[in-house]
């Protein structure tokens, strides 16, 4: 299972520097307000296929899955080719291209990354769960490291584009491994306890709306996910316009995006191991869901004081090496206290389809930006009151996160 997590994020950033790399050299920033909205579109498509096709079975399901996406990938590595001859050759007729293999490796990042924790959660009883999941997280940094430094060093060699092939050909053993584990694990899955009653019809989504507005924590919760996927698309556009700017060749940029995210990842992958579970123990889940908005809210400032390369790398990197490093982890432990038969249902919808629609709102809202003749530092400037907002609802889910863990230990 680490083999399979370490695998599926290494190809996610090998893809990340190549579509940024695509976009950037053909449509330029201008397009990422559009492809931001065109993901929470997609996803939502995505999220609504997958659950149809739920009732298939595991195994069909994710081989199925994951065997689709081996063959996107040779196909988007086909496609690519051919748009790159075109370019050169002088024809726009391919133009749709990079933006679209944008929008499908969002789709790619999401779906492959809650096929693996489906699985997971499905193989593993509660108990191992605790002993092996800290384990097997960790191959997610690990991953990215080797995919960013497979793309830093292969793309001046074989080209931008073909690092889809060595990518298409790593995730064919993604498929490989699963298929080896259900042999091992015969169909079998962990022992569940039984659900308690839900209160509401939560297969309808009018209910799950109403739980989350009528619930404070699920409301707090849905505001910081909401924010945690908008307000960092504001600094990955400011960062990207200025990289490129200063990266322009697609070799070049995918190179330059490549080292950056290696270099990111290792401290994402230091920070994880030494300051998370510290973090989380002493100064709290409130603390360390605030680091986020609050380093927008410092960094976005200096940026806005002195912009350029060096202060957008700093907020760039500060800001998402948090998110993944511990951000993430105590958002996950806030579940723990919000009843898990309601909310297990309810996490899906909040952390795949809204997660994504705040990527809509935030490429909309870039949109108009760009087209009042708005450039990368305003758009800076934009993300701060957004922050500011962020950090409130943060602080107050820490307080809320609190109350109901003493509510619990009292109970118990």
């Amino acid at each position: 299972m680490w083999l399979w997590l370490f695998l599926t994020i290494c190809v996610y950033y090998m893809l990340r520097p190549v579509r940024s790399a695509l976009v950037m050299s053909t449509s330029g920033a201008h397009a990422l307000p559009w492809i931001y909205m065109g993901t929470a579109l997609a996803t939502g498509a995505a999220a609504y296929l997958f659950g149809r096709c739920a009732g298939v079975g595991r195994k069909r399901l994710i081989a199925g899955t994951l065997g689709l996406f081996v063959a996107c990938l040779f196909v988007w590595w086909f496609v690519a080719g051919w748009a790159q001859a075109a370019r050169l050759a002088g024809a726009s007729r391919w133009s749709w291209s990079p933006p679209a293999f944008y929008i499908w490796t969002d789709v790619f990042s999401i779906v492959s990354v809650t096929v693996f924790w489906m699985y997971a959660n499905d193989v593993f009883a509660a108990g191992s769960a605790k002993r092996v999941f800290g384990l097997i997280t960790s191959g997610g940094p690990a991953g990215a490291i080797l995919g960013a430094w497979l793309t830093e060093s292969l793309v001046v060699r074989i080209g931008t584009v073909n690092m889809l092939l060595v990518a298409a050909g790593v995730y064919l053993g993604v498929l490989a491994l699963f298929l080896w584990l259900e042999s091992i694990w015969g169909g079998r899955c962990g022992r569940r306890p039984e659900a308690s009653a839900s209160p509401a019809d939560l297969s309808r989504v009018r209910e799950i709306f109403r739980l989350i507005v009528s619930t404070r924590v699920l409301l707090l919760l849905t505001a910081v996910v909401g924010f945690e996927r908008m307000v960092p698309d504001f600094v990955d556009y400011a960062f990207q316009a200025l990289a490129h700017g200063a990266h322009p060749g697609m070799d070049a940029y995918a190179r330059f995006f490549a080292g950056f995210e290696k270099w990111r990842n290792i401290g994402v992958l230091a920070a994880a191991s030494l300051a998370t579970a510290p973090l989380l123990a002493g100064p709290g889940v409130g603390i360390t869901l605030s680091t986020v908005p609050a380093t927008i809210l410092a960094c976005g400032s200096l940026f806005l004081l002195a912009p350029g390369m060096g202060t957008v790398l700093l907020l760039k990197g500060l800001e998402e090496g948090q998110r993944h490093a511990w951000f993430k982890a105590a958002k996950e432990t806030v579940y723990t206290v919000a009843g898990r038969d309601v909310i297990y249902r309810v996490k899906g919808y909040v952390d795949m389809f809204l997660y994504r629609l705040c990527r809509g709102i935030a490429g909309f809202i870039l949109l108009v930006l760009q087209t009042a003749g708005f450039g990368p530092t305003a758009c800076v400037a934009a993300s701060l009151p957004l922050a500011l907002v962020w950090l409130c609802c943060a602080w107050k889910l820490g307080g809320e996160y609190q109350r109901l863990e003493r509510e619990g230990s009292s109970g118990a």
